[in-house]
């Protein structure tokens, strides 16, 4: 069982950890033994953690990696801190993301959603390729969102600033990352790396800290009633992370326990290939 791995000597890079299922992620991959390099943006926030999953282990395998995701700059040092750390990487999670109540552009000229949930993962998964594949058999995991399959690419707006909206640009943004997810499967093929993406399903989060007005006040209430507890993403974070059941497995659109097809602008490749490039020119790849 998944539960009882061990997982010394294994080591994880992991993003969203400081919060609701990744915070229970994390906690179990304490408890497997695993290292655990944790980014984070609030150095506080992410050193309580810290200080608790090794409390959880008995020994100081967990590590705080300072990470602002909205800045490239602070993605491109963490993953510089990182590599210096790790002679290798057994698992990169992106869990991280975020809800943008306004629209927001970042240092890098970004529209917020954009930049944090589509092009910090992307430009992360891309700076630690390298080593994931000399730490092969290794896996990549990109949490998305059933709300990928209610976005839409707006290649002629890309960063929407004519008809943004929270909706619209979150599921921009993840239906961006499981594009990007399909093409980089495509790249790994034979690499001994793997790379998927995840919807976790309806889990409570703190997503819809940044909400405003209607969305808010709808959104709040109806997960606190109607969403599953944190632990029922860890658990499938972790299934997909360590399970046999996904060894070889890559480039899918996992939906909570079973694999399934993404929006069906994920599945066009002429379309992935434009949003591939796009990508790697907003990331200076």
């Amino acid at each position: 069982m998944i539960k009882d791995k061990d997982l010394t000597g294994k080591i994880v890079v992991f993003t969203g950890g400081t919060d609701g299922m990744g915070k229970e992620a994390v906690k179990k991959l304490a408890g497997m033994g695993a290292t655990i390099m944790l980014l984070g943006r609030d150095r506080d926030k992410t050193m309580n953690v810290v200080n608790e999953l090794n409390k959880i282990s008995n020994n100081k395998n967990t590590s705080y990696v300072p990470c602002n995701l909205a800045s490239q700059r602070s993605i491109r040092n963490a993953a510089d801190i990182i590599l210096r750390r790790c002679s290798r990487i057994d698992l990169l999670i992106n869990c991280a993301g975020m809800n943008a109540g306004e629209r927001r552009i970042t240092e890098d000229g970004m529209e917020m959603s954009w930049a944090v949930n589509h092009l910090a993962p992307f430009l992360l998964n891309n700076l630690l390729l390298d080593r994931l594949k000399a730490s092969s058999p290794a896996r990549i995991i990109n949490l998305s969102s059933a709300t990928e399959k209610s976005g839409h690419i707006c290649l002629e707006d890309i960063q929407l600033t004519d008809k943004w909206s929270t909706f619209r640009s979150y599921t921009q943004a993840k239906l961006a990352m499981n594009m990007c997810t399909r093409k980089l499967a495509t790249d790994l093929i034979g690499s001994g790396v793997t790379v998927n993406a995840l919807n976790p399903g309806f889990i409570k989060t703190n997503l819809l800290r940044s909400l405003r007005g209607w969305e808010l006040i709808i959104g709040v209430p109806y997960m606190f009633f109607f969403a599953s507890k944190a632990e029922v993403g860890a658990d499938r974070i972790l299934r997909l992370a360590l399970s046999d059941e996904y060894k070889g497995v890559s480039g899918k659109y996992v939906y909570e326990d079973a694999i399934r097809d993404p929006n069906p602008e994920a599945l066009d490749d002429r379309l992935v290939d434009r949003v591939w490039t796009l990508s790697m020119e907003h990331t200076g790849l």
